[in-house]
């Protein structure tokens, strides 16, 4: 079989899986209590917009080399508030981030149907395409950001929850839309 004879379940997943993504994001609250405004917002974009801070990713306490991460001034710093700080060039573009989260779960959906097409024969049980695709969508959506979060630590259980509902509808769609022999 072809991954081109899934592209009904494709199509239906990618669709599903974003639509999901913006009911999470949009009118779900569980989102909301992750994200604080910043204490003294006023006085930190008065410093930024003073000292002309490019848009750019910062990590701080920052140190320029192994060596300058030995001195007693950097572990000094370190016992202070360490963190990063991402400044962009612009506002969000909600177009362009919409079509490219699209585009994401579009290709998302391709390659776990590639996987499943390699996989699953046409005319597998229901249960069979479920477990195959589920498993494979949830290697997808929810393992690919653990590396980031060991090193820049964010919030991610109820991205997380968010991530293990795309993919039960992934396989449950998949399953649904299985060819049958």
């Amino acid at each position: 079989m072809s991954v081109f004879d899934l592209w009904l379940p494709i199509l239906a997943a990618g669709l599903a899986t974003h639509v999901m993504s913006t009911l999470a994001w949009t009118v779900l609250p569980h989102h909301k209590p992750e994200w604080k405004k910043f204490p003294q917002e006023d006085k930190l974009l008065g410093l930024i917009d003073e000292g002309a801070v490019p848009a750019e990713q910062y990590i701080f306490p920052h140190a320029a080399d192994a060596e300058e991460m030995k001195s007693e001034e950097f572990q000094q710093k370190q016992q202070k508030c360490r963190g990063t700080l991402i400044l962009w060039p612009s506002p969000i573009n909600m177009g362009a981030a919409i079509g490219k989260t699209l585009a994401f779960f579009f290709i998302a959906a391709f390659c776990i149907g590639y996987v499943a097409s390699l996989a699953v024969e046409p005319g597998a049980t229901f249960f069979r395409v479920f477990r195959v695709v589920a498993t494979v969508a949830l290697l997808t959506h929810c393992f690919g950001i653990f590396p980031n979060v060991f090193w820049f630590k964010q919030k991610v259980l109820l991205d997380l929850a968010d991530k293990v509902a795309y993919a039960l509808a992934t396989g449950l769609i998949f399953a649904a839309l299985w060819p049958s022999a």
